[in-house]
Parts: structure tokens; C-alpha cells; sequence
């Protein structure tokens, strides 16, 4: 077992042996002894308000792009089933809405790539702010307009924020 000089130096200067030397130098001014973080219950609260804004504001955001790389597959199978149709049946339809098609489709096929990945990029944030709570051993509860946080050690509320604008009956943006 190896034992350590308190008096070896230490970024350039020298640690004395005793707390008195080093008080009168001036070193444990501004030092204030604690074990734990000191944090009020309001601040703890509104730290986890924060957070499930978070994941609030991350699962609105994967319900938009879900909701826009259905509405782009939509658009484009709709368009290339009109198209294909056109081609099978007499040209009835006018230049102008044939082409048209043709550019709807070419645009779906281009997008909807980048949708199923930000979907993805999103499901993974959404996922990772999810694993956060899981692993501090809290649960996020969706009812009634509101999300609430249980702690899952003794199911107790521990905050909860309210998702839905009573006025319009939609989400609130956060």
C-alpha cells in the first residue's frame, strides 16, 4: 500500500499539512461543505415540468412527421395509380393535370425517404427522453389532458403539466 505526503505540490503550489496554514492564506473561503446538492422542492419541480415539456414537445413532433410521410405516401400512390390509370385509358386528361402527376409523384417519391428517416430520427429522441425517466424510476401517465409523473417506488404524483388547450380542445404548443 503507497501512502501520500500531504506536502507534495499540487499545481504549483505547495499543500500544507494543516488546516490552519491553509485558512490563513485564504483557501477555504468560499468552500462549503456538503454531501448532496442542495435543491428546493421547487426547483425539483421545475425541473421535471422541463423535462416532460421535452418529451411533450418531442412527441409532437413525431406525430407531425409520421403524419406528413402519410400524408406524402398518400399523395403519391394516389398519383401514380391516376397516372398509371391515364396511361391504360384513352389520354382523356388534359397536359397540364398529366403532368402535374407526374411531378406529384416524382416529389413523394423524392420526400418520402426524408420523412421515414426524421420519423425515425424523432422516434429515437422521443425514446431517449422516455429511457430517462424509466431510469431515474419514474413513469409518465397520459390522461385527461394532462401528463403526469409517478415515481414508481411508491406511486405517489410527482408533477404533472397540462397538454391540452380547454378552448379548442387540441394539444397546446408547449
Amino acid at each position: 500500500m503507497k501512502t501520500v505526503n500531504n506536502t507534495q505540490q499540487l499545481f504549483g503550489s505547495e499543500v500544507s499539512s494543516s488546516k490552519g496554514e491553509a485558512q490563513s492564506r485564504g483557501l477555504f473561503e468560499n468552500v462549503k461543505p456538503h454531501l448532496v446538492e442542495e435543491q428546493t422542492l421547487f426547483e425539483a419541480e421545475q425541473v421535471w415540468k422541463k423535462r416532460l415539456g421535452m418529451l411533450v414537445a418531442a412527441e409532437n413532433n413525431l406525430i407531425k412527421v409520421i403524419r406528413l410521410r402519410k400524408i406524402t405516401g398518400i399523395f403519391t400512390v394516389a398519383s401514380i395509380a391516376v397516372f398509371l390509370f391515364s396511361l391504360y385509358v384513352a389520354p382523356t386528361m388534359p397536359p397540364i393535370v398529366f403532368f402535374g402527376l407526374i411531378a406529384l409523384a416524382a416529389f413523394g417519391c423524392a420526400t418520402y425517404p426524408a420523412w421515414f428517416f426524421a420519423s425515425k430520427s424523432s422516434k429515437k429522441q422521443r425514446d431517449a427522453i422516455s429511457r430517462m425517466f424509466f431510469m431515474s424510476n419514474h413513469e409518465v401517465d397520459v390522461a385527461d389532458g394532462k401528463v403526469t409523473l409517478i415515481n414508481r417506488a411508491n406511486y405517489s404524483s410527482v408533477t404533472e403539466i397540462h397538454v391540452m388547450d380547454r378552448k379548442l380542445g387540441q394539444f397546446a404548443t408547449p
